[in-house]
């Protein structure tokens, strides 16, 4: 969630600055929409407290549940040059959750820069990266500091999000289109 907060300032600050105006952002022609409030609708669910009522394998089958339908609107956008790199970065972000059981790997390190409380192996979405831990540099390896407001830890695919959806931001707001061919 902070990853889509992050990539929406940063879209409409650098679309400001480069000239473009948020009006122009009902031009952006996006194909089924819902599907993205669909999945973080499906994340709030898992990893919330009615995720720890229903249980890890619902939580764990809900989140790839919600990467399912971000996947599906990937290929339906594929068209924008944004929703391909943000596209990339979900890629990233699923083998790894995938390659762990359903939970992305964080390193303990940047967990800790963060100020993140965790008890056990997992919080959250994550799980700490371990012996078992598979492509853990996939993982959230990086973090902003603890007195940075809302401090969390974020992988090389979140930066490919925010990236994504940062470009498709600009792009759109300055009234033009980059695409795909």
């Amino acid at each position: 969630m902070l990853v889509l907060l992050a990539a929406l300032a940063i879209g409409a600050t650098a679309g400001y600055l480069s000239g473009g105006r948020l009006r122009n952002l009902e031009g952006l022609a996006l194909v089924r929409p819902w599907l993205v409030l669909a999945s973080l609708g499906l994340q709030v669910v898992a990893f919330s407290g009615a995720g720890a009522i229903l249980g890890q394998p619902a939580t764990v089958a809900l989140h790839f549940l919600s990467y399912g339908l971000l996947v599906w609107f990937v290929v339906l956008n594929r068209g924008h040059l944004g929703v391909v790199i943000a596209g990339l970065g979900l890629g990233l972000n699923l083998v790894a959750i995938a390659a762990n059981g359903g939970f992305m790997p964080a390193s303990r390190a940047a967990l800790d820069l963060a100020g993140v409380v965790y008890s056990g192996q997992t919080h959250n979405n994550s799980a700490v990266i371990g012996a078992g831990t598979r492509l853990g540099f996939l993982g959230d390896v990086f973090a902003t500091p603890a007195w940075v407001p809302a401090a969390n830890v974020f992988s090389v695919g979140d930066v490919l999000i925010v990236a994504g959806i940062a470009s498709l931001m600009i792009v759109a707001m300055r009234g033009s289109r980059a695409v795909v061919e």
